[in-house]
């Protein structure tokens, strides 16, 4: 009996053993499953640095970078001052994490501020500032060199002239204007002369705005955009032009009287070379006058022109000589 206790208590203790060595080893499997399935940290990368820090276009920069992993491929590239980037190769690091390499920059890429970059394929990136100083240059000449805006005389309290120039012969300018509070209103069409010159009056209300204003002509065809800018305060001031005309087209006045009231007048030219070029009919005032502008077009000949007047029912005929040389028009006198 009691030989037969004691064996079932060896039973149990065995069958107790197996259970807590079986229990161990469940927990022994389930830690190494969880680091199984947990991944490495990777290695941060740890800095880079730039030598010298500051230099010219004749500085070779020495750039080492480390913290990567053992045998990791490195991407490495220089940021330059315009933005753009300049590749300075795949790089693999070293037993110890480490990269370097060398960077020089070129008087094309600029001076300024440059940012060298190497990028861990597993580690990260880092990054390092350097700067290059360009040695000073003197200013390039503007071969359009942009005019400042030329002061002009206003028309009367309230009137402006717009002047400009540049436009092609006898091409459609049209003009706007812009008011203080930045409304843009479409104006009038106008043609410039034969001289390319454009030259109109704009009168303000009393009641306008009160600021700074902006006239603009622009040429259908040219594309050449002129402006004048004024103050409004009632009156007008501090009228400027950005390409005001310097040289108005050459014409001559022809003044005569002596015709019978309203009658029909014949108005001809004679050139330098004796031709004859027929400029119009007007009718005469009522006190027998007879006006007539002569615009001198590009290219007319120098030397001396005679403007001729023929009453169609007086038959009187009245002249006047003038000259003209390369831009210049004064009156001859018999």
């Amino acid at each position: 009996m009691v030989s037969n206790f004691q064996g079932g208590g060896k039973m149990k203790r065995n069958l107790f053993n197996f259970k807590r060595m079986r229990g161990v080893a469940l927990c022994f499997a389930a830690v190494a499953l969880f680091a199984a399935l947990v991944p490495a940290a990777p290695v941060v990368a740890a800095g880079i640095s730039a030598n010298p820090t500051y230099g010219n276009f004749d500085t070779t920069f020495s750039i080492q970078a480390n913290g990567f992993q053992r045998n990791e491929i490195v991407d490495t590239w220089v940021g330059i001052p315009n933005l753009s980037a300049v590749n300075t190769g795949t790089l693999r690091a070293n037993d110890a994490g480490s990269v370097a390499w060398t960077f020089k920059p070129k008087p094309s890429q600029g001076g300024g501020e440059y940012i060298a970059v190497a990028k861990g394929r597993v580690s990260g990136q880092v990054s390092v500032k350097f700067n290059v100083v360009a040695p000073p240059q003197e200013p390039k000449p503007n071969p359009n060199p942009t005019a400042k805006p030329v002061t002009i005389a206003p028309v009367s309290e309230r009137t402006v002239q717009f002047s400009g120039k540049g436009y092609q012969a006898g091409e459609l300018v049209n003009t706007w204007y812009q008011a203080p509070n930045g409304a843009v209103t479409g104006y009038r069409n106008f043609t410039a002369d034969a001289w390319g010159n454009l030259a109109f009056n704009f009168t303000m209300e009393p009641n306008q705005m009160y600021g700074g204003w902006q006239l603009v002509g622009r040429g259908t065809r040219s594309g050449q955009t002129n402006y004048i800018t004024f103050s409004f305060f009632g009156t007008v001031s501090d009228v400027r032009a950005s390409n005001p005309i310097t040289k108005p087209a050459p014409y001559y006045d022809f003044w005569q009287g002596g015709f019978k009231p309203g009658e029909q007048v014949s108005v001809w030219l004679g050139l330098p070379n004796g031709a004859n070029q027929a400029l119009g009919i007007v009718t005469a005032t009522s006190g027998g006058n007879v006006y007539y502008r002569v615009n001198i077009l590009p290219g007319w000949q120098n030397g001396g022109y005679i403007v001729v007047a023929y009453g169609w029912n007086s038959h009187v005929t009245k002249w006047q000589r003038f000259s003209y040389f390369d831009g210049h028009v004064e009156r001859l006198y018999p």
